[in-house]
């Protein structure tokens, strides 16, 4: 079984590596991370070059969360026993601990991408919210409605992508939480709040330019 993790950490790392934004900008002969935030997700590519490919940059890593965990779960299907397993005395469901390794793995290769190491010599990528929403959705689709429904009003009323991301973190964090501690949800499924934790801490600038008034806006140019 430690080998099946090992795959499925490595095959979703791979999926989130992809640097879908940077691809869709050199599309325009821009290196995406040279501009603006200097970041390849959805906000960046929209500052950069526009709606369009901003929404095709937004679909293309919310689905690498979703094939993630799809991944992880024909890995377990194929090879592992998706019943449990033993963990240091403790009996663990084994394919939500594949599901929780494989979201954790398609966000880190998402935020630091090893083609982008490969092809320009920096670690670079987006800051996960967009792939961290596909892979909990593939887990509980009302975590991302209930942070959508808190994210988008804000994102609209304040038009600063980031405090809206930052928020619907939050309030996804919270809801699965709830979710577990309700047993609707594996309680395994608790060390999900890591990623919001992440994509919060990794707004740590976005939190200092809120503070001070200097944060762009939606659709600001880079």
């Amino acid at each position: 079984m430690a080998l099946v993790y090992l795959i499925i950490v490595v095959v979703a790392y791979v999926i989130g590596a992809i640097p879908i934004g940077a691809i869709v900008v050199r599309m325009y002969h821009i290196d995406i991370t040279t501009k603006g935030s200097g970041k390849t997700g959805a906000t960046n590519v929209l500052r950069t070059v526009g709606w369009g490919p901003a929404l095709g940059v937004a679909l293309g890593d919310l689905l690498k969360g979703v094939f993630a965990v799809l991944a992880a779960r024909l890995i377990m299907n194929a090879f592992g026993d998706p019943s449990t397993i033993n963990v240091l005395g403790f009996s663990i469901a084994a394919l939500p601990l594949a599901e929780l390794l494989a979201a954790v793995s398609v966000v880190a290769g998402h935020v630091w991408s090893l083609w982008l190491r490969l092809f320009t010599g920096k670690w670079g990528g987006g800051r996960g919210v967009v792939t961290a929403a596909g892979a909990v959705l593939m887990v509980s689709p009302w975590v991302i409605l209930i942070a959508a429904v808190v994210a988008i009003p804000i994102v609209a009323v304040s038009r600063y992508v980031s405090l809206g991301s930052i928020l619907g973190a939050a309030t996804g964090g919270l809801v699965i939480i709830v979710l577990v501690t309700l047993g609707r949800i594996d309680w395994l499924y608790i060390f999900f709040i890591s990623l919001p934790i992440f994509i919060i801490v990794a707004h740590k600038d976005n939190i200092e330019r809120l503070m001070r008034g200097t944060e762009r806006k939606l659709g600001e140019r880079a």
